[in-house]
């Protein structure tokens, strides 16, 4: 993904607000700072809160959905002018976030938003 209008603190000040809800468990797995920020969520711990569940119902060490929507809507707390480029799609406080789309197939399909435990368990 790609962050612009925005920096490193105010996207460490939103990875904060996002591992208080899951339970310090997301982290950078890339974060290439410049005039344009490329970066990447993970987890710490696939396990752990946020941690995504690929087609076949394996874990997979990547943030869900739910993370990168709550981090979007942090840093965009944090700076409205923030947008973030994302498989071609542009996200700001305008819109964008939480679109769901179908990662299966036709016959099995699975959406972003259901590839996780995140409305099996209680986040807080």
């Amino acid at each position: 993904m790609k962050a612009r209008n925005t920096n490193r603190n105010e996207m460490e000040k939103a990875l904060a607000v996002v591992n208080k809800k899951y339970k310090g468990n997301i982290q950078w797995k890339r974060f290439e700072d410049g005039k344009t920020i490329n970066f990447t969520l993970t987890v710490k711990s696939s396990k752990g809160p946020g941690g995504r569940i690929g087609f076949t119902g394996r874990r997979v060490a990547a943030a869900c959905w739910h993370v990168h929507g709550d981090f979007f809507d942090a840093l965009f707390g944090i700076n409205p002018a923030a947008v973030i480029v994302s498989m071609g799609e542009r996200i700001s406080i305008n819109g964008g976030n939480w679109q769901d789309k179908n990662i299966g197939s036709q016959m099995n399909p699975m959406y972003y938003s259901e590839a996780c435990e995140c409305n099996r368990i209680i986040v807080e």
